[in-house]
């Protein structure tokens, strides 16, 4: 265990815990932790992975944007769900992103091109979900992190895989979480009516 890996598990809980509770702060803490995490995984040539950790930082910048600044009704982003139309537009982009990503990767040299390819596109989704605070965000990521534990295990990351670990039970945690305050929101909104 490295001393990149205690800062990245610190920034990247204190973050998690910070977008539970929706303190935009976080997307600062994740752009610093994507950016040592990257550093990381080129050093294993896991070149997908670190990739996936450069979009980080520019969708991190979007989300930023996105949950601090009013849109032209004046208002900033809410926690919500999923419409159907947008599950279609997001699949679609995924399996697009997933199948660009495969062959990138693999005249790259990235060792695990496939399971790389495809858990790039889908938490590029979920990150682009998260900016939009779109409640299945979380779980997306809790499914995502999950998968890549054996991933990590097996290029002998021991610690990045149980900080994963930890990760995915966080994020199923923050995905409860915004489930209730949503429903408490529209509690609260209707017997405001």
């Amino acid at each position: 265990m490295s001393k990149l890996d205690i800062s990245i598990f610190i920034i990247s809980v204190l973050g998690i815990l910070l977008e539970m509770v929706q303190k935009p702060i976080f997307w600062l803490l994740y752009i610093v932790g994507a950016m040592l995490l990257g550093y990381e995984f080129i050093t294993t040539h896991l070149y997908g992975s670190s990739i996936l950790q450069i979009i980080y930082v520019v969708l991190s910048i979007y989300g930023w944007y996105k949950w601090t600044n009013k849109d032209a009704k004046q208002h900033v982003a809410v926690i919500c769900y999923t419409t159907f139309k947008q599950w279609i537009n997001y699949i679609i982009a995924t399996v697009v992103m997933a199948i660009i990503s495969y062959y990138i990767l693999k005249y790259t040299g990235d060792t695990d091109y496939l399971i790389d390819a495809v858990l790039t596109a889908v938490c590029i989704t979920a990150t682009y979900m998260a900016a939009l605070k779109q409640i299945e965000s979380w779980f997306i990521f809790a499914i995502t992190v999950f998968i890549s534990v054996p991933l990590y295990l097996h290029y002998q990351l021991y610690f990045t895989s149980a900080t994963y670990v930890i990760f995915g039970i966080l994020d199923f945690i923050g995905g409860i979480k915004w489930v209730r305050d949503y429903r408490r929101t529209k509690v609260l909104n209707a017997s405001m009516v």
